[in-house]
């Protein structure tokens, strides 16, 4: 939690990951990731959604807002991800074994989510990776119920546990840039949609 200041207000910001809601996360990820919007017009609308008040906002100095953006930027990121969530009595487990590890189909299953475009990115996440215990292969690759686990996951999770998850999802993509980059595929000519 940080402690916003400004003349005779004061705000409590949530800036932990353990503080914000998968459903808030969603849509600060969407705010910063929106290509028509400048960098400082998306931490206003970040902190508007957060609830810090106009009559704070609107009477930041510039050295009081940069010191804001960089104290709420100040945090850390869990790099374990959880292997299980427990969530109204059913079980949704990421990985069997000693280490997370990312399945094919489930990539394949992100990557379509990606192209979705709908804001939602983070939780699409939680829910093509934590699969029903109780359920079986036919569910955990139906979008219908990916959907029904998004919402859920939405309003029962908090951002730290899939703040792991995005810094894999991340790296993993720019290895895969990295690679294509010496991929044979386009050295012969053809089309790679990785490099896309």
């Amino acid at each position: 939690m940080l402690l916003i200041k400004c003349g005779e207000e004061e705000f409590e910001l949530r800036n932990e990951p353990n503080e914000l809601t998968l459903k808030e996360f969603d849509n600060i990820f969407s705010i910063v990731n929106r290509p028509d919007v400048d960098r400082i017009s998306s931490y206003f609308e970040m902190f508007e959604l957060l609830g810090v008040p106009n009559s704070i906002l609107d009477n930041l100095t510039q050295k009081e807002f940069i010191e804001m953006v960089k104290s709420y930027n100040d945090y850390e990121i869990p790099n374990t991800v959880v292997q299980e969530l427990e969530i109204n009595g059913r079980k949704y487990s990421s990985y069997i074994g000693k280490e997370f590890e990312f399945k094919a189909r489930d990539i394949s299953l992100i990557e379509q989510a990606q192209a979705k475009a709908d804001n939602r990115f983070p939780s699409w996440i939680m829910a093509i990776l934590y699969k029903d215990s109780e359920l079986g292969r036919n569910e955990h690759f139906d979008w219908n119920h990916i959907k029904h686990k998004a919402n859920l996951f939405r309003d029962n999770v908090t951002s730290d546990i899939v703040a792991p998850l995005m810094v894999r999802i991340a790296r993993r993509q720019i290895k895969t840039i990295e690679e294509g980059v010496n991929n044979k595929d386009l050295e012969n000519g053809i089309y790679n949609p990785v490099m896309d």
